[in-house]
């Protein structure tokens, strides 16, 4: 009922997509005489930025393959357009050229599903009617840990579905549903970047990383944030008195980056200490924190992951379990506890004493928890771009 609902109110948004992806598939049949218009690859995000897998494989083709005919559809506003801008082909997110090039497209690639669209709720409603032309590629935002029924097929259709890992490509492949040789494990495209983590870390530098809560983001748009469990919990750690003591005491820094979700309440979460940074994702790139950091706090957020490849040490603090698995995210193949990289707390002051505990050991990743992370990563090196590649052409 709540999603027939859903469909209705947006209703009209349907229909003007609608309009516009027959309109542009007329107007493509032409295009496609024009060399610009030709053997077209789009490759995209969410449409609003470039700091992820799409972003690598994109610059990987850009540098590597330049007889592809690829265009990146990112907001003329973004912070990140410019960067996209100097390696060529960057388009202008639900301008009329993205259109034309989502209708002639023989190769769609994002690292959000479906994030290669103008709307990604109807490329999703219409790719189930058969809609969509071309190759569908969905490169990963990070690695799955839990059952999103909604990515299973065939709610969700694709040509190529990359994962990251081994035991996550073994639950994709068992329990997502898709046709065989659709779910490959290939490696992320933003990990060939890690190589050089070593030479950017500064000493000291502490991420808080949270992810997000669907239902938080709904409270929170009518204006009741503020009065949510994650909005206090976060606030308090960023001025738990012993944790800034031992910034201060340690010339240590912590940077709060929140979700890109969460960030829209950024302005509502207050600092006492000079000592703690409050991230916007406009001044601060996601990667290069993951890199420049010793430590990671998060409570559920894949980026652990990243910093697991990398062999550094993390905490999950994880107040929410509960209503997190209710309300968010239902349970998948991975056990936090079991199957984690550093240990799992309910309870503020335990995440402290592990930090400040960490620190004397110089933020060296204990033994137990490093191995859990070669056991996770069978594959460690460089080529998740051009593995990711001679996938996408061998379709």
């Amino acid at each position: 009922m709540r999603k027939i609902k859903k469909i209705f109110m947006r209703g009209p948004v349907y229909a003007i997509e609608l309009f516009y992806l027959i309109l542009f598939y007329a107007v493509g049949f032409f295009a496609k005489f024009l060399p610009g218009y030709r053997n077209v690859w789009i490759v995209s995000e969410r449409g609003s930025d470039a700091r992820d897998n799409g972003y690598w494989f994109y610059k990987y083709i850009r540098e590597n393959h330049p007889e592809i005919n690829a265009y990146y559809i990112i907001d003329k506003n973004s912070a990140d357009f410019n960067k996209v801008a100097e390696l060529g082909g960057a388009v202008d997110y639900r301008s009329f050229k993205h259109r034309l090039l989502f209708a002639v497209a023989e190769y769609k690639i994002s690292s959000h599903v479906f994030g290669y669209s103008p709307d990604i709720l109807c490329c999703k409603l219409f790719q189930k009617m058969g809609l969509i032309r071309g190759r569908l590629v969905f490169l990963q935002h990070g690695i799955i840990i839990s059952d999103m029924k909604w990515m299973f097929y065939p709610e969700v259709r694709l040509d190529l579905f990359v994962c990251g890992a081994k035991p996550e490509y073994e639950a994709v492949k068992a329990r997502f549903g898709f046709p065989q040789n659709v779910v490959k494990y290939l490696g992320l495209c933003r990990y060939d970047s890690l190589a050089d983590a070593k030479n950017k870390i500064r000493r000291g530098r502490i991420l808080l990383m949270p992810s997000w809560r669907v239902y938080i983001c709904e409270v929170g748009a009518r204006g009741g944030f503020t009065k949510s469990e994650y909005y206090r919990r976060f606030q308090s750690l960023i001025n738990n008195p012993r944790l800034l003591d031992f910034l201060e005491e340690n010339d240590c820094e912590l940077v709060f980056y929140p979700h890109f979700e969460v960030q829209r309440f950024l302005d509502k979460f207050v600092s006492k200490s000079a000592r703690v940074t409050i991230a916007s994702f406009k001044d601060y790139d996601v990667q290069e924190l993951l890199m420049s950091s010793e430590m990671l706090i998060t409570d559920y957020s894949s980026v652990f992951f990243d910093f697991a490849y990398m062999g550094k040490p993390l905490v999950y603090y994880q107040f929410d379990e509960a209503e997190f698995r209710e309300n968010h995210y239902s349970r998948g193949y991975f056990d936090y506890r079991r199957d984690g990289f550093g240990p799992v707390f309910a309870g503020e002051d335990d995440v402290v004493d592990y930090v400040i505990k960490k620190s004397g050991d110089k933020f060296a990743a204990d033994s137990e928890y490093s191995g859990r992370a070669d056991r996770f990563f069978e594959l460690r090196d460089n080529n998740n771009c051009k593995r990711n590649f001679e996938a996408v052409i061998s379709i």
